[in-house]
């Protein structure tokens, strides 16, 4: 069976979606100046200002374990109703 490419459809670049990596990087950006508990509520108006659109918690959620096992995070609140994150200062790539 063969697939003929939709019109104006292009291949996904490398290394996943730019928007939401650079999403991800705004985010960062922002944990990294204003630093202390973050939780997907924290970070939930930064995404909103930076998208202008609705994002679920969950891909908020995702982002952040994402940023937390590049080892720009440090997870805190395991095995409690409430789990935040903090900027790691060493490690990571930045």
């Amino acid at each position: 069976m063969t697939t003929t490419p939709m019109v104006g459809a292009s291949a996904p670049a490398a290394g996943g979606c730019p928007r939401r990596i650079d999403a991800m990087a705004h985010l960062l950006a922002v944990i990294k100046r204003d630093r202390g508990e973050w939780t997907v509520g924290r970070a939930k108006p930064v995404y909103r200002h930076l998208l202008r659109k609705h994002i679920y918690r969950a891909t908020i959620r995702r982002h952040l374990a994402r940023l937390e096992a590049a080892g720009h995070l440090t997870r805190h609140g395991d095995g409690t109703p409430r789990r935040f994150y903090t900027y790691r200062k060493t490690g990571g790539n930045a």
